[in-house]
């Protein structure tokens, strides 16, 4: 089971995203270990890329339904450039800053 934590604890340079620790914030932020087959608003060439790389995917990030970042089993960080609403925005410049 997931705790739900504040998304500031996600964040910094002790935070769950450095450590690759799964999560739930209290808003729509999360983290799970592994990759789920949800992949919300993401663009239809990001979701093929995730659906290649979900059996070799170690770290998920999402912003409420949409995977806005994953690492695979290797360190590699994929972050899609596609742009989302403000909320979205900002987790995914917290993924770049501290995954």
């Amino acid at each position: 089971m997931t705790t739900r934590v504040p998304s500031r604890a996600a964040t910094g340079p002790h935070g769950l995203l450095v450590r690759r620790v799964p999560f739930r914030s209290h808003g729509s932020f999360h983290a799970v270990s592994g990759a789920m087959n949800e992949t919300g608003r993401l663009p239809l060439e990001w979701r093929h890329r995730y659906r290649v790389d979900q059996d070799i995917i170690a770290y998920t990030v999402y912003s409420y339904s949409t995977p806005i970042a994953w690492v695979t089993e290797t360190g590699h960080v994929e972050i899609p450039d596609v742009g989302y609403s403000l909320t979205t925005t900002r987790h995914q410049n917290n993924c770049r800053a501290w995954l």
